[in-house]
């Protein structure tokens, strides 16, 4: 159940919270409109000055369900759109905008093996005619891996492969250093220099013509602070001073010349989710914390669109558990 009053009232009591090399003054956290449905495990990406999600995952009764929905969202819009669900229901698949069409990759879908069954389909969304196009498959199934989209092509980096002849629960996959890159044209796969630490549940961003890798973890080792960035020129791959804290189910985007980094899970100690904002200054390699999320969670999307950061869905436990619908908003004032 979507729980707004407690959102705001989080809003409320974290304000004066903050231990941060700027004051909390100088940044402004709002509510954007909910999601339709509570949904976490998700890859937002922008197309057109629209936001769209598509699949990911709601807790059940029984753990979970998974959702085949995709919906679209205007900044100026006090409501969500649902479009033209996906083929099948899909949670960990990663969304990239290309020029003119969506493109989803990979993921878990359900079957007789379990609904952690990695697929290697590919499927391009066309705005115009509202509707999904099988376009081909992986050179290998992947879920939760990074995306971004560079000079008109797609990485894809990281995440997690088959591991074992079974193929349908969570244990039957372990993490990769795979980095492809495809050619929405031609549909043709690259492979590119190998991601130095493998690794699944990362974010990533460009910026400068580089791709900033940044957190996730490791099956049977844990979160990792790792942050390395590739140069396409140089097909080179480089470390960069780590997140403060090691961080996994993260979101991140790059905005003014930083990059800020939302959220994430632990499991040990009990479990539990983040609610730091960390921000890496691009120009002086230095981590600081920002701000403190006025609802914590995991699993959440984000996006930069009209010169502010949105935070769609996630939940606000480790695990399935408390997936929320919440979408936030945050604005640097300055």
């Amino acid at each position: 159940m979507v729980k707004p009053v407690r959102w705001c009232l989080a809003l409320i009591l974290n304000a004066g919270t903050v231990s941060a090399t700027e004051p909390v003054t100088d940044y402004q956290w709002s509510i954007g409109p909910f999601l339709p449905e509570p949904l976490q495990e998700i890859y937002p990406a922008v197309l057109d000055k629209h936001i769209y999600v598509a699949g990911g995952l709601n807790q059940s009764d029984n753990g979970f369900t998974v959702s085949d929905g995709l919906y679209r969202l205007e900044p100026a819009a006090q409501k969500w759109q649902s479009l033209a669900p996906l083929p099948e229901p899909r949670h960990h698949a990663v969304l990239a905008a290309g020029d003119k069409d969506l493109w989803l990759f990979g993921g878990f879908i359900e079957s007789q093996e379990g609904p952690w069954t990695s697929t290697d389909s590919i499927l391009r969304y066309n705005p115009k005619q509202n509707a999904w196009h099988h376009q081909g498959q992986l050179p290998q199934p992947v879920s939760e891996p990074v995306v971004v989209y560079l000079d008109g092509q797609i990485h894809l980096i990281g995440g997690r492969i088959q591991s074992s002849e079974t193929n349908g629960q969570w244990r039957d996959h372990t993490d990769t250093d795979w980095h492809g890159i495809y050619e929405p044209d031609s549909g043709i796969w690259k492979t590119a220099t190998e991601l130095p630490t493998p690794r699944n549940s990362a974010c990533a961003v460009v910026y400068d013509h580089q791709i900033h890798v940044i957190g996730g973890r490791q099956v049977g080792k844990g979160n990792v602070a790792a942050h390395e960035v590739f140069d396409p020129k140089t097909s080179e791959w480089q470390s960069l001073k780590p997140m403060p804290q090691a961080q996994a189910g993260i979101a991140c985007v790059s905005y003014r010349h930083n990059i800020f980094v939302f959220g994430g899970e632990y499991f040990d100690n009990g479990g539990g989710v983040y609610n730091e904002v960390w921000r890496y200054d691009l120009q002086r390699d230095r981590w600081s914390q920002a701000s403190i999320m006025p609802l914590a969670r995991h699993g959440l999307g984000a996006v930069m669109l009209s010169d502010q950061i949105w935070l769609i869905g996630g939940a606000a436990k480790a695990g399935a558990i408390d997936t929320s619908a919440v979408v936030s908003k945050l604005k640097k004032l300055n």
